[in-house]
């Protein structure tokens, strides 16, 4: 009975930590995106094209980052 109890709580708190790192990811993927388009928004305001390719840049940094962080919470 004990053993049965055991096991059921130990299912539940690896549930529960696969939960908080879906979270964690979400919260992160939505910080890069918000200070990614915060970036690139004020560089297209000001139209120069050294601007635009420092923003193709840090985008495609951030892909990778994230294509990262996808590949380290599997």
């Amino acid at each position: 009975m004990k053993a049965l109890r055991i096991l059921i709580l130990t299912g539940r708190i690896v549930i529960m930590a696969k939960n908080t790192v879906n979270i964690a990811k979400g919260v992160g993927a939505g910080l890069v995106a918000g200070l990614m388009f915060g970036f690139v928004s004020s560089v297209m305001m000001k139209d120069s094209r050294r601007n635009k390719k420092k923003a193709a840049k840090a985008i495609d940094t951030v892909e990778n980052i994230l294509s990262g962080m996808q590949e380290i919470f599997r």
